[in-house]
């Protein structure tokens, strides 16, 4: 999978099996709300628009599937961003009980000789 070039930790297959779990549940619920509210206004849009009523087939197809998808993509995108500052958050525990571990044996290790794969929790971003 790798092709001989490194990939981040935090590509293990572990994590993205987790990851691809999170997101289609997070899609099959999106698309249920995106469902619920596609219906819902269809049917208010039905009762008072007259331009919506006189629409064709297709395009109320292509309503349904464009607000359905909408909800899947929206839903999907905040569970990513929720694991991945889930993830990062772990990855912050780890490394501070890694340290104390270091500091209680008497090996004290300098923050710039720790790896800083993971964001810091003052900055929310990537830290470099």
């Amino acid at each position: 999978m790798s092709n001989g070039r490194l990939q981040p930790v935090h590509y293990d297959k572990e994590t993205l099996k987790e990851l691809t779990k999170q997101i289609a549940y997070a899609s099959i619920i999106g698309g249920a709300k995106g469902a619920l509210f596609s219906v819902t206004s269809a049917l208010i849009l039905t009762k008072t628009s007259r331009i919506f009523r006189t629409l064709r087939l297709p395009l109320k197809i292509f309503y349904h599937c464009a607000i359905i998808s909408s909800g899947i993509i929206l839903s999907g995108e905040a569970q990513v961003n929720k694991f991945q500052s889930q993830y990062y958050q772990n990855e912050l525990q780890k490394r501070q009980k890694l340290l104390d571990e270091a500091a209680d044996n008497g090996v004290f290790l300098d923050e710039n000789y720790i790896s800083k794969s993971v964001i810091s929790a003052d900055q929310g971003r990537v830290a470099k």
